[in-house]
């Protein structure tokens, strides 16, 4: 046997799953470098397509984008840019899946036939059916064999997860491989398979160990699936069964993690709504959820208690319970009273902390530098905009009157700098307030991602460096200066920066007690976002300087960050192409009064010592990658 067929009879021996993709592909490497060497290039090929058929994104979420590398239901798992010889710059996908060919398919379809390693059968049967490029991709019997495979698969996963020693998270693997067959059976219009998998979501929700590890994301994630395709479950399942398991589970939740009992209570919530029932007591066991977390953040002397309890007294409004209202005002009086700045702080629930830590451990592990600083680009942590709409959306209807009620920002000096008083400008601060939430928690999930490469070797200065000496930063902007020429690159200005980042990290790594100079680093980076943002719209055409008035006299002047950020907001009639995710990010860390407002701190020297960390650092160095991320063509 040749070392690909050596491959194949070891994978269909093996009991590979989706924990091993890591694996797979290091073994596939390993085949194809043989197979180039000894110049047998036929076997080589297969061995590489077979390497990106493990890799290649399967899902029913993505839609097809050719410009951007997917097609409908497959996707690249690394992007990014490469310089041609002629030096432009053109965008790079692996796997480029707008390049599959139907013999491509038809070598799928081969290893689809073949395989008898459950995993890759499925892996391999969603490239048919998504690739749709082969007659069998089309019958129905294959739909049926490919449902059968995901169901069965995800039944394994379910079964590991059970395990309390399991530390791989397979109850993530069997909900995501449920979905795909559900949503299989749902699109490809097979009805028994479809009843059937609807049959096994309401047994497995009903007869689950809420004492179990994995019971928050059980409960969760199969009764949102029903509720979510509420006209495919409202006839084969008992949704005040479903509501009463969750909250059994709720109150296993409250034990240990009150975010969870909380979550759990909002999706029965949603689904009482669907099916008419009164949900009046939910909404009290949520504002004493609330009142809970107010409690534990009181005895911590932690601010975010006031915003607890202002939601219990919202709910409590909600179900105009009288009594607990006047109580709650009372407490929330006293709270309120007790605090003099309005900064509320959110740390992840242990359980949650701990999976994300060891999601993080894998993917760095899994990674390689290009694909760490890409992912510091794309940002998966942070929430979208129309999340965060949404949360500020539901936050106002919870709380009408609230809502009707004008907002200050009061900084550490007790100086009030902004007031939201208008319909509109009250909104603008409730969706601030809502991305600070989110963005807490996504920050802290950044910096932990950060340190985790960092140690593992895979994030240096060398690295970002080297990535964006392929940027845009690295091209020259002509200038004239009083009659004379400039070019000038914006990566010389970056560079020093970030090169502190890592002498200091490597300084405290080898002592412990050595005190890190934040100070230079942050006032340097934050100012040099600006820069960046003035450079960019140099790049597009937007002029970076405005007229103004002074009495009888006409004057000149550079606009302000705000300026660029609003000139540089993408629109039909102003196609700048800059994404709105990173332009809000930018706004609310750099000059945003009820966000962080880093540029205008450090600007006018209002940072204090104990003010700048390391976690913030992060933050602007995640920006300018994002920046760097934009090509620019002559039209």
């Amino acid at each position: 046997m040749n070392e690909l067929e050596i491959f194949y009879d070891n994978l269909d021996r093996s009991d590979y799953d989706s924990r091993s993709r890591h694996k797979i592909n290091q073994e596939l490497q390993t085949v194809s470098t043989v197979l180039n060497e000894k110049g047998e290039f036929k076997l080589f090929k297969k061995s590489e397509l077979e390497r990106q058929g493990f890799a290649i994104i399967k899902s029913f979420d993505k839609k097809e984008d050719r410009e951007n590398g997917t097609l409908n239901g497959l996707s690249w798992t690394t992007s990014g840019n490469k310089t041609l010889e002629d030096k432009s710059v053109v965008p790079f996908y692996w796997p480029d899946v707008t390049k599959l060919t139907k013999e491509d398919f038809e070598y799928f379809e081969e290893r689809y036939k073949k395989t008898k390693n459950l995993y890759s059968k499925t892996e391999f049967g969603l490239l048919i059916y998504f690739g749709g490029k082969t007659r069998f991709s089309n019958h129905r019997d294959f739909k049926i064999s490919l449902f059968e495979n995901l169901f069965s698969l995800s039944k394994t996963y379910l079964e590991k997860s059970k395990n309390p020693n399991d530390k791989n998270h397979y109850i993530l693997d069997y909900i995501s491989t449920l979905k795909a067959a559900f949503q299989l059976a749902l699109k490809a219009k097979i009805s028994p398979e479809l009843k059937k998998i609807i049959e096994h979501v309401y047994e497995t929700h009903q007869n689950w160990d809420v004492t179990n590890n994995g019971s928050l994301r059980i409960l969760l994630d199969l009764s949102s699936l029903s509720s979510e395709y509420f006209k495919n479950f409202k006839n084969e399942v008992d949704y005040e069964k479903i509501i009463s398991k969750n909250l059994e589970g709720a109150k296993e939740q409250e034990k240990t993690h009150t975010w969870g009992a909380i979550y759990i209570v909002d999706i029965c919530i949603k689904i009482s709504k669907k099916i008419n029932i009164d949900f009046t007591d939910l909404l009290k066991y949520k504002a004493e959820l609330y009142l809970k977390l107010s409690n534990e953040a009181d005895k911590n002397n932690n601010i975010a208690s006031v915003s607890f309890t202002e939601t219990a007294l919202r709910l409590y409004q909600q179900v105009k319970d009288s009594t607990k209202i006047q109580e709650i005002e009372k407490l929330y009086s006293e709270q309120r009273g007790k605090f003099k700045m309005a900064t509320i702080s959110q740390t992840l629930p242990e359980e949650e902390a701990k999976r994300i830590t060891t999601k993080i451990i894998s993917t760095v592990n899994s990674f390689n530098e290009l694909q760490i600083i890409e992912t510091l680009i794309a940002s998966p942590w942070f929430s979208n905009i129309d999340g965060i709409r949404e949360m500020a959306e539901n936050s106002k209807k919870a709380s009408p009157f609230l809502s009707m009620l004008g907002s200050s920002v009061i900084d550490k000096f007790g100086n009030t700098i902004d007031k939201f008083n208008t319909e509109e400008e009250r909104e603008e601060y409730n969706f601030w307030q809502s991305f600070g939430f989110s963005f807490q928690i996504g920050k802290q999930t950044m910096h932990k991602f950060f340190i985790e490469a960092y140690k593992a070797n895979k994030l240096s200065f060398e690295s970002i460096k080297t990535f964006l000496e392929g940027t845009w930063f690295n091209e020259p902007i002509s200038r004239n200066y009083n009659g004379e020429k400039y070019d000038i690159l914006p990566i010389h200005l970056v560079l020093p920066g970030i090169k502190k980042i890592f002498e200091e990290l490597d300084k405290f790594s080898n002592n412990n007690n050595y005190e890190a100079d934040y100070v230079l680093i942050t006032d340097s980076l934050v100012l040099k976002v600006e820069t960046l943002i003035r450079n960019f719209c140099e790049k597009i055409g937007i002029s970076t300087f405005k007229t103004r008035q002074k009495g009888k006299d006409e004057l000149v002047m550079e606009k302000l960050l705000d300026d660029l950020l609003a000139d540089i907001k993408h629109s039909d009639n102003n196609p700048t192409g800059f994404d709105e995710e990173d332009r809000v990010l930018i706004k609310y860390v750099m000059s945003e009064k009820a966000g962080l407002n880093l540029r205008n701190q450090i600007a006018h020297g209002l940072m204090d010592i104990y003010e700048y960390t390391f976690p913030n650092i992060v933050t602007v160095l995640c920006i300018i990658l994002k920046l760097s991320k934009y090509n620019f063509v002559k039209r």
